[in-house]
């Protein structure tokens, strides 16, 4: 139903949206780490070694992430899209 979202591809769409560091930057990595447990209830230090074995991944988190992925990008839409009609 839906394509798995990679937690490495899903920080970099949205860590510079939700905490404006972009990768590369001092914090980023960090940013992710916090993001994604926050997001998944595992701790930081597994998240962190998501980003860098993708094979200790749980199945079904890049499901979740893309499910996430989706109502977010949703969320940025529709607000714009419900003030724009009252106008």
């Amino acid at each position: 139903m839906f394509e798995p979202l990679e937690p490495k591809e899903f920080c970099s769409k949205w860590i510079p949206i939700k905490s404006d560091k972009k990768p590369g930057e001092y914090g980023y990595r960090k940013e992710c780490c916090k993001l994604l447990a926050l997001l998944t209830g595992y701790n930081e230090t597994t998240c962190s070694n998501w980003l860098s074995t993708p094979s200790d991944i749980p199945n079904l988190v890049p499901l979740y992430l893309r499910s996430v992925d989706i109502l977010w990008q949703i969320q940025e839409v529709l607000p714009n899209q419900v003030n724009n009609s009252k106008e």
